[in-house]
């Protein structure tokens, strides 16, 4: 009995002290040392109870952007607008010149010069016909050319309009490229003298009085999301809610959201942003917010360094959420605590000598 007793306490201390040896001691560093070692600190941050870290790109809705294209091939004479202006609807962008559509005004008014034969030739035929002088058959063949060559104008004209460049008057080459709609130009891709091919990308436009944010989201996040959800961009003091969530996804298993911007605060169209996403039914559990990069892997567990009197204490916690530039955490953490954001390198070598 004796025996056994002495056999349970010896292995309970054995397990003890291999449970002790798992919990890293305090890293003892002083001020030189830190500097030294190109350590740097951070504070912590309360993060909102359920608070999902994400990244965004700022974006106008479907039919609030417009890119003008190069109906013909041609030159860029001159520039109207820069980056950033307001414009009108029917508002030049740009003076441009080119021989094909020179040439397709000239077949539009060769099309209203056949229209016109094929009418005087029918008000001839008509004429005719009451007099007896021609056969019905000889009219109808009349009026059959007078529709054949309307068709052709009205195609030419329709395919002018849908240039955008009109007919034109005593500069059959030159025309304006116009914007579609009242809004900003928030992309500039020629300059002038540049050539430019037929169908060619030349301006975007954008109506930035509406944003929305389109989110790319890990499955288990996109799983926690539903329409209605808010999402904060705190960068920008901006506010949107979730109007679409999908939960497919794509080649690179990232699945996607868009959320309507409610407040715009300071965004701009096209930046990328750090966002956070706010579902409804969101966990109670304290977390804190630190820079992504303060967190390490270490015996698969996470782990930060709290800076403390003495050096760094290695804690460990639990990510909850993440985005490239934030990480929210649960731990031994508090408002007051500060973590090593640079010379980690450094610590975890001295973590695991200490081991």
């Amino acid at each position: 009995m004796t025996g056994l007793l002495k056999t349970i306490l010896f292995v309970g201390a054995v397990g003890s002290a291999a449970a002790w040896a798992q919990v890293p001691a305090e890293l003892l560093l002083d001020a030189p040392q830190k500097a030294a070692l190109g350590v740097r600190v951070a504070p912590v941050q309360a993060a909102q109870a359920g608070a999902l870290l994400a990244s965004a790109t700022v974006s106008v809705p479907p039919g609030r952007e417009v890119t003008v294209a190069a109906p013909y091939a041609g030159v860029i004479t001159r520039i109207d607008v820069g980056l950033g202006d307001a414009v009108k609807a029917g508002s030049a962008l740009a003076q441009w010149s080119s021989p094909q559509l020179a040439d397709a005004r000239r077949q539009m008014r060769e099309a209203q010069l056949d229209v016109q034969n094929a009418q005087a030739a029918l008000t001839r035929d008509q004429a005719m016909l009451a007099d007896g002088i021609i056969p019905a058959a000889r009219l109808q063949i009349s009026q059959n050319k007078f529709q054949a060559a309307q068709a052709a104008l009205q195609a030419k004209q329709a395919e002018l309009r849908s240039s955008g460049a009109g007919v034109g008057g005593a500069d059959y080459a030159g025309a304006s490229l116009t914007a579609p709609l009242d809004g900003r130009l928030v992309q500039s891709l020629v300059t002038v003298g540049q050539r430019v091919d037929a169908g060619m990308p030349l301006f975007k436009v954008a109506d930035t009085r509406q944003l929305q944010l389109d989110l790319v989201l890990s499955p288990e996040k996109a799983a926690q999301l539903k329409v209605g959800d808010a999402v904060s961009v705190p960068s920008r003091q901006a506010k949107a809610v979730l109007v679409g969530v999908s939960r497919a996804v794509d080649a690179t298993q990232q699945a996607q959201a868009r959320a309507r911007v409610t407040e715009a605060g300071s965004l701009n169209a096209g930046e990328v942003l750090p966002v956070q996403l706010h579902p409804a039914r969101a966990s109670t559990q304290a977390a804190w917010q630190l820079p992504a990069r303060a967190v390490i892997s270490h015996q698969t567990q996470s782990w930060v360094f709290v800076a403390s009197a003495k050096g760094f204490v290695p804690t460990p916690v639990k990510v909850l959420s993440s985005n490239d530039e934030q990480t929210v955490v649960s731990g031994a953490l508090s408002e007051k605590s500060q973590v090593a954001v640079t010379g980690l390198a450094s610590l975890r070598a001295l973590l695991q000598k200490d081991e």
